[in-house]
Order: structure tokens, then sequence, then C-alpha cells
């Protein structure tokens, strides 16, 4: 009876544990901490920096199973050869074949970045090479440096730095380099394992991936001279004494001073290097992409637009096909980068036809540079849209400014009106402006004027009260444009800043007298995620205090273009006449501006 319980007790034991199993959450074991190891190399045939290489395959086997990510951005392979080898894995193996005869007495570095990954958790073996020479020894010369872009000085990726053992200008554009490299996400670069020669130095973002420069909007860099290897020799001396002399006075030891000991031995020690030299090479693209036409359009009956690719030379030839006009039927406008052109019709016998044909003839350069005239016909329509019954045609002119109703005015600004039409003429007896001051209107003076350079652009120069609300009103007829339409009642009421609301930078300009000769494009800058806004610019010829007023409580940066031809503007370089882009300079920290507050800067063009 007593074993037959103690079944009893067993089979009840088993029966639980069954059931709790089952009914139990399935849990993957803990595999305690994260692997963050990169693999390691247990083997390589032929081993790393072997000479008189004459293989065709290579095998480098790790201790964990490894994958190949982005391979494609990251290998480099320098020599670049014209078939690139066949790179895979197996396992644990990374195995590279040449489909090609390797050059003789040549070290080939083959540049994997971070492509080489354990299988798991994808730690990267950074910046892995294999190097390897076809000669009796490696090349130990090395360059590196950084790819920056010309006008923003920001680093460049993916560039393709190369050298060639040949210096002409045409050897870019005709032969691939001797040793080549690719800048990562910081613009960096290095190229390793470089025999002892000359050497032209030439960057370019190759789209076509060729390793030549010939497509006109590669970005390209270079540097005016050839890459030479110094041998620099250090020396350095060791001097031994004779052992410090001991002598007693007054029952005291006391050393014998240093400058009375005696020199024992002089070893003089002699070390030879070629350093690493460094570059910063300035990224740009050639302004030589050929004049065509981008777009025309006829938005209204009077108004035709045509657009280049770039900047126009020279005058344009505009005429109707089908049609010789007796007298002047257009009014042409230009704008400041001199690549779009506005016609405004202004004969009604031609505006008001439905379809127009005017033939377009410039000036654009042939494959050889060579400007010739070209000439481009334009079919241009226009239909109206038919009015609804009893629906008036708004005639009236449309112009914005740069004060909305309700808005606010800054001070150092005068109201600028911008006339989608060209203006005939305008009348200011119509356009009253006024301070409100507890409710009183007190009328204001102000003055009417053209822009010199901009189209269609007016402004209204006021001397302005701060904090104080103003209204503006615009009345019928103050404004005609050519083709006598003229304006509606329009009132704004707005008001201005506090004067103590700004804040004024002022930097003070050195070192312009140690460059040839430029002048200086000082700007202030906001800076912005994809692109930087304008907010002052001044030029300046020597060195002065450059003042910015009237300034919101921000963050600026302040830049100078070093304008060498005195265009007032950037420009880019040219690579076959030896011309660098215009030099861009930046002030090393941002410029936080305060309300009521003046910040002092010093700014040295020479540093």
């Amino acid at each position: 009876m007593k074993v037959n319980s103690i079944y009893k007790v067993i089979y009840i034991s088993i029966f639980n544990a069954i059931i709790l199993a089952g009914c139990a959450k399935v849990v993957a074991p803990t595999g305690g901490p994260k692997d963050e190891d990169h693999p390691l190399i247990v083997e390589i045939d032929p081993p790393d920096y072997t000479v008189n290489f004459d293989s065709k395959k290579i095998n480098i086997t790790f201790n964990e199973f490894i994958q190949l990510k982005d391979l494609n951005k990251s290998l480099v392979i320098s020599p670049p050869l014209e078939e690139k080898p066949e790179i895979k894995v197996k396992g644990k193996t990374l195995v590279i074949e040449f489909l090609e005869e390797l050059k003789d007495s040549t070290t080939y570095n083959i540049y994997f970045g971070n492509s080489v990954q354990d299988y798991n958790e994808g730690n990267p073996i950074e910046n892995y090479q294999y190097v390897l020479s076809t000669g009796s020894y490696v090349d130990s010369l090395s360059i590196s440096g950084q790819v920056i872009n010309s006008f923003n000085l920001l680093p460049e990726e993916g560039v393709f730095v190369m050298l060639y053992e040949e210096h002409e200008d045409s050897v870019p554009i005709k032969q691939i380099p001797t040793y080549i490299s690719k800048t990562n996400e910081e613009g960096l670069f290095r190229i390793n394992n470089i025999g002892h020669n000359n050497y032209k130095l030439f960057c370019v973002r190759d789209f076509n991936k060729n390793y030549l420069f010939d497509l006109p909007t590669e970005d390209i860099a270079f540097i005016d001279s050839l890459v030479e290897f110094e041998l620099i020799t250090h020396t350095h001396i060791d001097t031994f004494y004779v052992p410090d002399s001991i002598y007693v006075l007054n029952n005291q030891e006391i050393p014998e001073r240093k400058e009375e000991r005696k020199i024992d031995t002089i070893i003089e020690h002699s070390h030879t290097f070629y350093p690493v030299n460094e570059y910063v090479l300035r990224l740009f693209t050639e302004y030589h992409e050929v004049q065509y036409l981008t777009n025309n359009t006829r938005e209204t009956k009077h108004k035709i637009e045509v657009t280049f690719n770039k900047p126009i030379k020279d005058s344009i030839v505009f005429s109707m096909v089908d049609t010789v006009p007796e007298k002047q039927w257009y009014i042409k406008e230009i704008n400041q980068t001199r690549d779009s052109i506005i016609y405004w019709l202004t004969d009604s016998a031609i505006y008001n036809r439905e379809s127009l044909m005017f033939a377009l003839n410039y000036q654009r350069e042939d494959s050889n540079l060579v400007y010739q005239w070209n000439v481009d016909t334009l079919n241009m329509r226009y239909i109206e849209e038919k009015l609804k019954r009893n629906e008036e045609p708004d005639t009236s002119i449309k112009y914005n400014l740069n004060v909305q109703n309700k808005g606010q005015m800054d001070l150092n600004k005068d109201i600028k009106f911008f006339f989608e039409t060209p203006l005939g003429k305008y009348d200011t007896s119509r356009i009253k402006l006024f301070e409100v001051i507890d409710s009183i209107e007190i009328q204001k003076r102000f003055d009417f004027y053209k822009d010199s350079i901009k189209h269609r652009t007016y402004w209204m120069a006021v001397d302005w009260s701060e904090d104080t609300v103003y209204r503006l009103e615009i009345n019928p007829g103050a404004f005609t444009d050519i083709y006598e339409s003229t304006n509606d009642t329009s009132i704004l009421l707005f008001d201005t800043q506090k004067r103590d609301y700004y804040g004024k930078v002022l930097i003070d300009v050195i070192g312009m007298d140690s460059i040839p000769s430029y002048q200086l494009i000082c700007q202030l800058i906001l800076p912005g995620k994809e692109s930087e806004t304008i907010f002052y610019e001044k030029i300046i010829q020597n060195n002065q205090l450059v003042e910015f007023d009237f300034l919101p409580p921000k963050e600026f940066m302040f830049k100078v273009i070093l304008d060498t031809n005195y265009n007032g503007k950037w420009d880019t370089g040219e690579y076959l006449k030896n011309i660098q882009p215009e030099e861009v300079l930046y002030h090393d920290e941002k410029i936080k501006v305060r309300s009521n507050w003046d910040i002092e800067v010093n700014f040295n063009v020479e540093k």
C-alpha cells in the first residue's frame, strides 16, 4: 500500500509537469551581449602586401560568416582596371578573381571601405584594403586631403580623386588615371601605395563611371601645380655626459653643477622619410553648357516669355515670321541673370491674334566652342476664356507689395511695388499714407521712384516712426499700365517694428592689402538646410568696418567672395584655361544677433 502511494505521487508530478510544459510560453533563450566585433582575418592567400604577385585569385578567410554591403559604392581599385575583378563571398571566405592581366612592376590597392561585414550583426571592417605588387617591392608613398564645394565649402562625397603620370592638360579627358581614390561623407580621401614620381592631381564626379572628364556637367577640381614627393631628413642628437662627480664640503656631499659636467659621447641620429602630402580641392562645375532654349510661353495675349539654360550672349533678334510690323511692336525685358526675356506686345493688331509665329535668332557655341547664329521658330497660341453671362472682364492692374494688411514693416525698408504688367504712368497724388496716432490720422510724406535695375519694380520711400500704425490708401488712377488699364482701390493697415527689436553687427575686415587686386563681396547669410539666403550684401575695395544694422534676433553667417573680375558675383572655374573658381571664405563661427545689441567681429581675409 505504501509503495503504491509513492507511484501515485510520482505519476501526479509527471502529469502536472506535462500540463505546465504545454501551457508555458515559449521564450527564445537569451544570447548574452550583442556581438559588436568585426570579422577577423584568419588566412590570406596570397598574403597581404605580396610582391611578385602572379596569381589570378585571392582568398581572404575570416573567423565568421561575412557579407558584402554596398560594394559597388565603396570599392576602389588603384590603379583602375579596365574590367573590374569578380568579387564574391563563399561562406567565411572573400574571393577576388581578376579578369584581366595586371601591369608589370605595379602596386595595386584594393579598397573595400566598410563593405566587408559580419553576416549577423553587420559589423564592418572599417576601411579594409588589400595590397599587392607585381614587382619586387611595394610602393609606399601617400597623399591625402579633402574635397569641398567651391561655393559653400561643404564636403563633397563620392568624388573620384585621381593621379596621372602624364602631365598634359588633356589627360583627364583622354585617359584613365594611374592612381585613384574616392571621397567619403566628410569629403576626405587618401591614396596609398604611390610610386615615386611627379603627378597631375584631378577630381571628377564621374556620372558615367568611366574615369574620364567627358561630360560638361561633371563637377571637377584640380590643383595648379604637380604633386611632388620631397624626401625629408630629421636629425636628432643625443648627448651623454661623464657620470656626475661628488665632492665633500663641510661634511656635505655636493654634486657637480650641470654646466660643469664633461661630455662623454655625442651621437647623431638621422631619419629620412617622405611625408604624406595633404591637399584641399574646391569642386566646381564649368560653365560650358551649349546654349539652348528651355521654355517659351504665352500666359496672356500680351506676354511672350522665352527662357534659356544659361545667360545669353550679346543681343537676340526677335521677329515675326509671317508679318513685318510697320512700327515698334514690343517692349523687351531681360532679367538680371540674363537667361530669361519677356516681350510685351504693344500692337493690338498683333496681340489680339490667337496664333503668332516668331523667329528667335541668338548666338551659341558649336562643338569647337565657337559662337554661331542659331534660329528657333516659335508658334505661340493664346485662347481667351469665354466669360459667363453678365460677367465683366477684370482689366485692373495687378501688383504685389512687400507688406500685407495687418502686417508689419521694417524700419529700414521701403514699400516695394511689383507690377504684373509694365507701367505707362503713375500719379502719386492718388496715393495717401497716414500715421495713425490715438485714432487721429496724420498724412505722411513719401518719395515714389522706379527701380533702376529690376523691371516693373517701384519703391515708396518713407521716414518711418517706430512702433506706429500706418494706413496706406491707393485710389483708382494711381497706376496706369501700357495697355491703359488702371488699378482698383486698395487700403492697407499695418504697423512698424520697435527700434530696440533690432541688433547690429560690425565686422572689421582686414588683410585685403595682402592679396592681388580684387574686391570683396561681403554677405550676411541666413543658413538653411539646403541653401543659403542672402540677408544683406555689401561690396568693399579695401580694409574697413562693414556695418549691418536693423537685424532681427537670429543666427547669421558671414561670408565673403573674392571677386577678382569685379563683376559683383561669384564665378566658377575653367579647367583648360587653368582658372580656379573665385575663392569663398566664411567667418568660423555663427553670429548670434540679439535685440538692442551691437556685436563686433574681426575678419582677416589673409588668414
